[in-house]
């Protein structure tokens, strides 16, 4: 893999990792039925941001603008899709976290942060 694209991948993956830690940084401490920051954080990481990491190797070889958006629609779609069948049963309401993690663009954020870094 050329040094550019390696790069890349490390900016879309840091920006993905940065913005699941900030959004678990505004979570609750805990009280109620509310998720802890460290919980949201872990929640975001293994059910959002693993299953991304084929979406980051694929949008790494296309990164067209129209590739990127596009392909972004498609994982947030899918992501959604899941956090509101398949995990709502094991995270409750708490699904809500999901939503900011999937209407970042991550490609499409990342490829400008590139084209501004040369």
């Amino acid at each position: 893999m050329a040094k550019a694209s390696q790069t890349w991948l490390i900016v879309h993956l840091g920006l993905g990792l940065a913005w699941i830690g900030l959004l678990a940084s505004r979570a609750r401490s805990g009280e109620g039925s509310g998720l802890t920051g460290s919980q949201v954080f872990q929640m975001l990481l293994l059910a959002g941001w693993l299953p991304s990491l084929a979406l980051a190797a694929w949008q790494v070889n296309h990164r067209q603008w129209t590739a990127l958006i596009l392909s972004d629609l498609a994982g947030a779609g899918l992501l959604l899709l899941l956090a509101f069948t398949a995990y709502l049963p094991l995270f409750f309401f708490n699904v809500a976290w999901f939503l900011p993690l999937v209407l970042l663009p991550r490609g499409v954020i990342s490829e400008v942060l590139m084209r501004w870094l040369r």
